[in-house]
């Protein structure tokens, strides 16, 4: 009632405020004259409101609404009529290694130290040896779940967790999307027909919901989000994701838009035609990467990564080492630093994958039928490539000017579809292409480039299907999603307050459907042999009361509940059900917003 009252004297109230009083001939107010008004105004508020309503008198409480109407409007759920969101709690088994299993089945007839020590080293937690080590003398229900406890909190098995929420949530969206695509696609802007059920909004039967399949992946923690991203990752397009998990707020609003309307703004260089995505921050230079590369002749110029069709490996290399159109001092790529599963044509994917004097078979095409055409060398005159050789020269080549010329051939009337060069180094287009500029540190002028840039070409919007929102907790305050159909939650929130916090993002003014808030629960599964030991020893792993498939959440409150008997018993007596049977105190202060009903709507030609 304090916090309100200095309120109202913030708005100006007319009976429980304060308007300064003004000095002679328009000067500054009279500070005694302020002073009497404000503890005038104070007074009259505890006399009228305060005293009565504490006092649980009718009339304080009656004043109290008047006053509160009159400052405040209230628009809850239920005066919107948006449809119930629709809760799920969803089992994803995590597999544990058979050689997991086989080590918590012999830890439990160790006979000494040592071989207690060497089980806890199979496990991975030797780390915890000290925690551990007493159970060995225990019984052998301890020892098991201890064990097996242990193992389930290594980086190992989290990283297997990761990857069956990933594989999980990736299957709910395939199956979501595909089913979309055979009732004939996405409709935007649909709103569902409703209908009240037991005082809640629901949508009716046999609606066809085709609402564009838009979902959010959501956590408290960090690193379990970024696990499951990585999985995300290997299974759609970078273009399909949007990331709010941390950086700038220009760029997580840039994420924010493509995940909404599913378009991304950005340039084109005029030079390479690298696309360059605008994230809220100024683009002074093409950030696509370039390499340069040299032939066998001695002729050094750029390519695009699109460009490389594999790297040379040793065989092959060992095999054409004396042909002439080997680059000279060109080293062959070993293929133990590119991983297991990267082979030789995955090269020019991935940066991590490139050194210095490695060679390439490239396209030596000028005419790519897959990237634009480059600028003619009389061009490539006009904006400075003379000035560029000369530096190039200067430098000895290892300086960072070259330009996007043409690719050098042997016979002018030939293209090479395959040619052999030697990896020099690589950096940014805007780097290669920089403006003349004096470099203080060297006393000499650097630079050449004086065609068009990327600042010269307009932002312009490319549509793509972005789907998938990737939310930190610590981001998520605020956000309106109200055109998101699914929440996945990495792990149940049993703060009812955080969970309603969370689901408000989608269950808001101007959603057109029901959200589904899907909670992902991980189990971890044994082998036939391992659970039956775990169900001789009663182990907790193979208790099914530890799943949580049944549990249900209350739709006024979001408080969760073992089972839907229940969460439905809790509704009847819920304070936060208008239909409910709960006494509610009418002198709670909270009682008194829920009184107050939002403003009719507007008629044609009124005003307020």
């Amino acid at each position: 009632l304090d916090q309100l009252q200095r309120l109202l004297m913030f708005l100006r109230h007319e009976q429980y405020g304060i308007i300064p009083a003004g000095g002679g001939g328009g000067g500054p107010p009279n500070d005694d004259r302020s002073s009497g008004k404000k503890a005038q105004a104070k007074t009259e508020f505890v006399k009228q409101i305060k005293k009565p309503f504490l006092r649980k008198e009718e009339i304080g409480r009656k004043e109290l609404y008047r006053v509160l109407d009159q400052v405040m409007v209230m628009h809850k759920k239920s005066d919107l009529n948006l449809p119930k969101p629709i809760f799920k709690v969803s089992e994803v088994d995590v597999r544990v290694p058979t050689v997991t299993q086989s080590a918590i089945i012999s830890g439990m007839r160790v006979k000494n130290m040592d071989e207690a020590t060497a089980t806890l080293s199979r496990l991975g937690v030797l780390n915890r040896i000290n925690q551990i080590m007493p159970y060995f003398k225990g019984n052998r229900k301890a020892l098991f779940d201890t064990l097996l406890n242990a193992y389930m909190h290594t980086d190992v098995f989290q990283n297997e967790v990761d990857r069956s929420m990933g594989d999980y949530i990736v299957s709910c969206l395939r199956q979501q999307r595909i089913d979309l695509k055979r009732r004939g696609g996405a409709i935007v802007n649909t709103l569902a027909p409703l209908t009240a059920v037991n005082d809640s909004i629901i949508c009716q039967k046999g609606w066809d919901d085709r609402r564009p399949i838009k979902a959010v992946v959501y956590s408290t923690s960090h690193n379990d989000l970024v696990g499951v991203a990585e999985q995300l990752y290997t299974s759609f397009d970078e273009s399909n994701i949007a990331e709010m998990m941390q950086g700038k707020i220009s760029s997580m609003a840039y994420e924010l838009g493509r995940f909404r309307h599913g378009k991304k703004e950005g340039k084109f260089c005029p030079i390479c035609n690298g696309w360059n995505e605008f994230t809220g921050q100024k683009l002074l230079g093409c950030h696509k990467t370039l390499l340069e590369v040299e032939d066998s002749d001695g002729n050094i110029f750029l390519i695009e990564q699109e460009r490389i069709h594999r790297a040379v490996s040793r065989n092959e290399y060992q095999t054409h080492y004396n042909q002439p159109w080997m680059p000279k001092n060109g080293q062959a790529v070993d293929t133990a630093r590119m991983g297991q599963d990267v082979s030789l044509t995955r090269y020019g994917v991935s940066v991590r994958h490139w050194r210095v004097n490695d060679v390439l078979c490239i396209n030596g095409q000028n005419e790519h039928p897959l990237l634009q055409s480059r600028w003619s060398q009389q061009q490539w005159r006009s904006y400075g490539s003379d000035q560029c050789s000369w530096n190039m020269q200067r430098d000895g080549y290892e300086g960072r000017d070259n330009y996007f010329g043409p690719i050098p051939n042997r016979n002018e009337d030939l293209n090479y579809k395959q040619l052999f060069v030697k990896l020099r180094k690589w950096q940014r287009c805007g780097t290669f292409h920089s403006r003349p500029n004096w470099n203080q540190r060297r006393n000499r002028m650097e630079g050449y480039y004086s065609g068009p840039t990327l600042e010269d070409v307009e932002i312009s919007a490319q549509k793509e299907d972005t789907f998938i929102l990737l939310l930190d907790a610590s981001l998520a305050t605020g956000l309106d999603l109200s055109f998101v159909t699914h929440i996945f939650l990495l792990e149940p929130i049993d703060d009812a307050a955080l969970l309603e916090q969370v689901v408000s993002r989608a269950h808001r003014l101007g959603c057109q459907g029901p959200v589904i808030v899907d909670t992902i629960h991980t189990w971890p599964k044994l082998d036939p042999t391992t659970e039956a030991v775990a169900k001789q020893l009663k182990s907790a792993s193979c208790d099914e009361t530890n799943k949580k498939l049944s549990q249900s959440i209350c739709d006024h409150c979001y408080r969760s509940f073992p089972t839907l008997e229940i969460a439905e018993e809790h509704e009847l007596t819920c304070e936060r059900n208008p239909s409910g049977n709960a006494v509610v105190d009418p002198f709670h202060l909270s009682s008194v917003y829920r009184d107050i009903k939002p403003p009719p709507p507007l008629l044609v030609g009124e005003t307020r």
